[in-house]
């Protein structure tokens, strides 16, 4: 069924803070990568002056397991700093947007890379063009692809 591949790509509040969860991790005495605790989170988002939300364990457990699906704006706020601040590095920013949105998680990524005037302006050009010049182009930056990488025979 179609409707069951498309709810993937339309998560939950539940669903994206579960990942954020997975996402987020702190390395212990031991050197070892740990996940946050929900009590941690919760503890952290309440101690951070940088906004006003307070937020017990209890209640972000309700939100991450569904059964609380409406938090309010500072809540939101808070959880998306301590989430962006512990992001690991070369990931989009994790803003109150894309915990409340149902975009693809990948969206932030590409407004940035529209965001540049070239990146912009091939994409323009390119939806002009005809599928078949589409293609051709497609292969013609494969090729470009394949001289910029690295020739491992060689040592620099």
């Amino acid at each position: 069924m179609k409707a069951e591949g498309d709810q993937g790509q339309q998560r939950s509040l539940a669903e994206r803070l579960n990942a954020l969860f997975a996402m987020a991790r702190w390395t212990d005495a031991h050197g070892r990568q740990r996940e946050y605790s929900t009590a941690e989170v919760a503890k952290a988002v309440t101690a951070d002056p940088s906004h006003q939300a307070t937020l017990s364990r209890s209640y972000l457990a309700m939100l991450r397991n569904g059964s609380h699906t409406n938090p309010t704006l500072s809540v939101l706020e808070g959880l998306a700093k301590f989430f962006d601040d512990h992001r690991p590095a070369g990931t989009p920013p994790i803003t109150v947007q894309s915990l409340v949105t149902r975009d693809d998680p990948e969206e932030e990524l590409w407004r940035q890379r529209l965001a540049d005037h070239q990146v912009r302006a091939i994409a323009m050009r390119a939806g002009q063009m005809t599928p078949a010049m589409r293609r051709q182009l497609l292969k013609m930056i494969a090729v470009l692809d394949q001289d910029d990488a690295p020739d491992q025979g060689t040592e620099a």
